[in-house]
């Protein structure tokens, strides 16, 4: 999944993006990935943002899934590019 997989309307200045902006493009992201995971089994959920930590559920077969990490680092590199900022996305404990 790429960028221009993603329908959603990027703000020309990602610097003086809100927190309610910022929140509504990681749900967004979180969002178009979900029906890719599903269709694998699993699932993904938003649990928190707190700074530039990233925190989702993953659930089903994510759990025992030795891909999960990977599905994580996509996610992860979805946001860079749709924030402009480096994020972590960790599972929720």
């Amino acid at each position: 999944m790429d960028l221009a997989s993603l329908d959603m309307d990027l703000p020309q200045d990602k610097n003086s993006m809100t927190a309610e902006e910022r929140l509504r493009m990681i749900q967004h992201v979180i969002a178009q990935v979900r029906p890719v995971v599903l269709a694998d089994g699993g699932d993904i959920e938003l649990v928190a943002v707190e700074g530039h930590r990233v925190k989702v559920r993953l659930s089903g077969c994510c759990t025992t899934c030795s891909m999960a990490a990977h599905t994580l680092g996509g996610i992860r590199r979805l946001l860079l590019k749709v924030l402009d900022v480096p994020v972590m996305v960790v599972p929720a404990e």
